[in-house]
């Protein structure tokens, strides 16, 4: 039987967290006089409206006019940001105002600008929780560019793992990140695999080595998916990213429905995406294929994508575009429905449609009533 648990230890880890950003962890509240002074500053400098100003000041701890936050303004401006660009840093981290700009904001700046970045590629990394801005440049930023830079080959991928995190987890820490790439290469992963995974799943690379490596040994352990097989990335993602409880109850939906446990493993390895798929829409995917079409759960493990299908715009239209044309005859009995589903939706009509539509016009109807594909009627 598949268990959560295996000689009383969890099977899977509970879904990663990270902690709150330290600078915003202070019990001090901003003085009357400085919220004033702050409100006061962002209306009259920023152009911001009253209500934003006092949202925006009551995330401060404290607001000095002495450090000159003209000149974090200035300085963004000379480095090309717009209006609408400053005051969605300011209001999203708005310390950013009281940070000093030859030591910190300056030389972050052109560390992205060499990444290649532009203006407003940057927003989202110098908004949000500030973690990019607050972190070491020497002992954190540079470091992990590096690192990933030697693993990635080239700073558009880093980019591209920095854009798929969401800017506003920041950088990984130096030491999570080397760990756990030692970590994989030690087990016999490859650079290049190392840098496929990085694409796929930067947020694995946030984990303590031992989150990872726990990981590394329930994805092989439980659904027998090893790391030099295509499908282990996909299998870190989803066991690292669900709970006991959502993927005890997707094992449950499964057997409701008669499946065993050796198709449930069939599923996992063929596509472990699918344990990722909410149980709503696997019971309404196996409502269908199953109670209506008749297909056994072993061809639906075997073709686990059949569950990821929308079956309002996908599965059914197409589905009864086939129904037409094989009461028509132009088509086999035997002809599977997923072969249709694989088809993009231009293969699909050019095949199955297109060239129907003179001697059975009425399919075009058919598909008409799902996607409302014009007709002449529509004029």
């Amino acid at each position: 039987m598949l268990k959560l648990l295996i000689n009383g230890k969890r099977l899977i880890p509970p879904p990663h967290r990270f902690p709150s950003p330290i600078w915003y962890s202070s019990s001090r509240i901003i003085s009357p006089q400085e919220l004033n002074l702050a409100i006061d500053y962002l209306t009259k400098s920023l152009g911001f409206s009253q209500d934003q100003a006092i949202s925006t000041a009551h995330k401060l701890r404290r607001f000095n006019p002495k450090q000159n936050p003209n000149s974090v303004l200035d300085f963004f401006k000379r480095s090309g940001f717009n209006g609408s660009q400053i005051n969605s840093i300011v209001s999203s981290f708005p310390r950013v105002l009281s940070i000093n700009v030859v030591k910190t904001l300056e030389p972050k700046i052109r560390v992205l600008e060499g990444l290649g970045l532009s203006p407003d590629e940057m927003i989202g990394l110098l908004s949000g929780p500030g973690r990019f801005l607050m972190t070491s440049l020497g002992s954190s930023t540079l470091p992990v560019i590096k690192t990933m830079r030697s693993i990635l080959g080239s700073d558009e991928n880093v980019v591209r793992v920095l854009k798929k995190l969401g800017w506003s987890r920041g950088l990984p820490s130096p030491k999570c990140l080397g760990d756990n790439v030692e970590l994989l290469k030690s087990r016999g992963m490859s650079r290049e695999t190392v840098s496929k995974l990085m694409l796929m799943y930067p947020g694995l690379f946030y984990r303590k080595m031992s989150s990872l490596e726990a990981l590394i040994e329930r994805v092989e352990g439980m659904l027998g998916i090893r790391m030099d097989m295509n499908m282990f990335a996909h299998g870190l993602y989803v066991l690292g990213s669900m709970s006991d409880e959502k993927l005890d109850a997707k094992f449950g939906a499964l057997r409701s429905y008669g499946w065993d446990d050796s198709d449930i493993l069939i599923m996992a390895r063929t596509n472990p995406l699918v344990l990722a798929i909410s149980e709503l829409k696997v019971k309404k995917g196996l409502d269908y294929y199953m109670k209506e079409l008749g297909y056994h759960p072993k061809f639906i493990a075997a073709h686990p994508t059949l569950l990821g299908y929308s079956m309002e715009k996908r599965v059914r239209p197409r589905n009864a575009v086939l129904q037409v044309l094989k009461d028509k005859k132009l088509i086999p009995d035997s002809f599977g429905l997923y072969t249709a589903l694989w088809s993009t939706e231009s293969e699909f009509l050019e095949r199955f449609v297109e060239p129907f539509k003179e001697s059975v016009p009425e399919i075009y109807e058919v598909y008409k009533n799902y996607l409302r594909i014009p007709t002449k009627a529509d004029g």
